[in-house]
């Protein structure tokens, strides 16, 4: 039988108590409810670092416990699933000493993990699909928008081309569902690991930030699966089977967004390269995400330096 030490259990039995307040802050009072979600896994995450896997998933355990007794077991299983995984794949990674990107690849995977059972589970249970509910919370505010134009005087056939095209991206959404669910997932583990990082480092932990941004640079390999998903719109078009579009659509969707963070790292290299101000910086930035064309050409910068490496240059 394994024997815990001392030290662990007082530290296990003092961040589940921090972890089960933290979610009652999480359930019971909006406002702060967001912040809470995003810290919750890192007391676990400290558990993970200093105890080991077996220590943070007991705690977990005992937490789930606690909230189930009283907010129910609906809610226990959600918080669980939602901070537990991610927080006990992160202290596993760090305990282990794993690079950061390593360390955000393990939350990314165990945060998807965890959507994905949740959005399972709303299934289930409720019968609601979330991503659908959002889509006509949507599609609901651009007939109000278009019903305020019309009020307004507003040529109902000014707007005609504007509404049509968010029409048809709002038909598109349910089929982005996978992609939805993996871009939430690294996003929410992006914003953790930062997160726990200026928490870990105020409590006097230790723990590697991400090398600087001109650095990223996305393996060769992600260049091959984004044009893998084009060529499997193009094929559905023409030898209909009813699920390659859907694949090609998500794979684009997911590494057009690496790419464009990709092509973001690619100008911050240049940028240091020839010491333009931070103030002039700014503005550049500013412009690009102002600019769809600009944007669309950082997105290509990036796609092709996946390939070229301009950076050496």
């Amino acid at each position: 039988m394994h024997r815990y030490s001392t030290k662990a259990i007082v530290e296990g039995a003092l961040l589940s108590a921090i972890t089960v307040i933290l979610s009652f802050f999480s359930i019971y009072v909006p406002g702060v409810g967001l912040l809470a979600d995003l810290v919750l896994p890192v007391p676990v995450i400290i558990l993970g670092m200093k105890h080991g896997l077996s220590v943070s998933l007991l705690s977990v355990l005992v937490s789930g416990a606690v909230i189930a007794a009283f907010s129910g077991p609906i809610r226990a299983i959600t918080g669980v699933l939602s901070f537990g995984l991610v927080g006990m794949g992160m202290g596993w990674a760090l305990k282990r000493k794993y690079s950061p990107f390593k360390v955000f690849a393990v939350g990314t995977g165990a945060s998807l993990v965890s959507n994905i059972a949740l959005f399972m589970l709303s299934l289930a249970i409720m019968g609601i699909n979330p991503f659908l509910q959002e889509i006509e919370i949507y599609r609901e505010s651009l007939n109000s928008a278009a019903k305020v134009y019309s009020r307004i005087g507003v040529d109902p056939e000014t707007i005609k081309p504007a509404l049509e095209m968010y029409g048809k991206i709002l038909d598109l959404m349910p089929l982005l569902i996978p992609a939805m669910l993996v871009l939430a997932s690294v996003s929410s583990s992006f914003l953790c690991f930062h997160i726990s990082k200026m928490i870990l480092r105020r409590l006097g932990y230790s723990m590697e930030d991400f090398p600087p941004i001109w650095q990223w640079k996305m393996p060769p390999y992600t260049l091959l699966l984004f044009l893998m998903g084009q060529l499997s719109v193009l094929v559905e078009s023409y030898w209909p089977v009813g699920i390659l579009k859907q694949i090609g659509l998500n794979l684009q969707m997911i590494f057009s967004i690496a790419f464009f963070i990709q092509g973001l790292a690619v100008l911050a290299f240049f940028l240091g390269k020839y010491n333009v101000s931070k103030v002039l910086r700014v503005f550049v930035i500013l412009f690009l995400f102002s600019n769809p064309f600009m944007a669309q050409l950082i997105f290509l910068l990036g796609m092709i330096d996946t390939a070229f490496n301009f950076r050496r240059l």
